[in-house]
């Protein structure tokens, strides 16, 4: 397998580090809303900042010494965790301030937070993850960006609503902890067709 000789930069650090904290800052506010917030805030921020820089330099090394992708899959790993945060985050938000969990609602603010991930998603994977500088046909990326983010919509989506609308929330489960829980399953579902589609469709160089 190829071996990577391209260095780690300050850059590297500072964007593993910013994908981080805005996971903590999210995962901070869906633990509150669920009622599961047991440590402090401040805590769980620095820990997955740390946390998200050991793997950018962890992912670093293995592509050193074993395959050059472990560096990509790193950087992709470290925004699909900023991804999965928005995701939840907003999702928890929007629950929060209508007390909403399930039925047509809750779909729909599913459909918001998958559109607000995948945003965030598009600019850190085109400039850091995959460091797509090409000037090409920005035209025929995106709708190449769209397709594969529309295939994942449909299973994030699709997962979301099928535990939530059609399975529904065990007695065990509170409604809103189910949603989480639904969402984090459908977000982690979707994660390697994404890394596929957008390294082999999208910015295949």
């Amino acid at each position: 397998m190829e071996k990577n000789t391209i260095p780690l930069t300050q850059r590297d650090i500072l964007f593993g580090a910013v994908n981080g904290a805005l996971f903590g800052s999210m995962f901070t506010f869906v633990l509150a809303n669920t009622n599961y917030l047991f440590i402090h805030p401040l805590l769980i921020f620095i820990f997955f900042i740390i946390f998200a820089i050991l793997g950018i330099v962890i992912g670093h090394l293995l592509s050193r010494f074993v395959a050059r992708f472990f560096f990509q899959l790193a950087k992709f790993g470290a925004v699909g965790a900023s991804n999965f945060s928005v995701d939840l985050g907003v999702l928890s938000l929007l629950m929060f301030f209508t007390n909403i969990a399930s039925g047509p609602f809750f779909t729909f603010f599913k459909t918001i937070s998958f559109c607000l991930a995948v945003i965030n998603s598009y600019f850190w994977n085109k400039f850091w993850s995959f460091e797509d500088k090409s000037k090409g046909d920005i035209k025929k990326e995106f709708s190449q960006f769209l397709l594969v983010s529309i295939m994942g919509a449909i299973i994030n989506i699709g997962v979301s609503h099928t535990m939530v609308n059609i399975i529904g929330a065990p007695s065990s489960f509170e409604p809103k902890i189910w949603a989480t829980l639904s969402a984090a399953t459908s977000a982690i579902s979707v994660l390697l067709w994404n890394f596929l589609g957008y390294k082999f469709i999208v910015f295949k160089k």
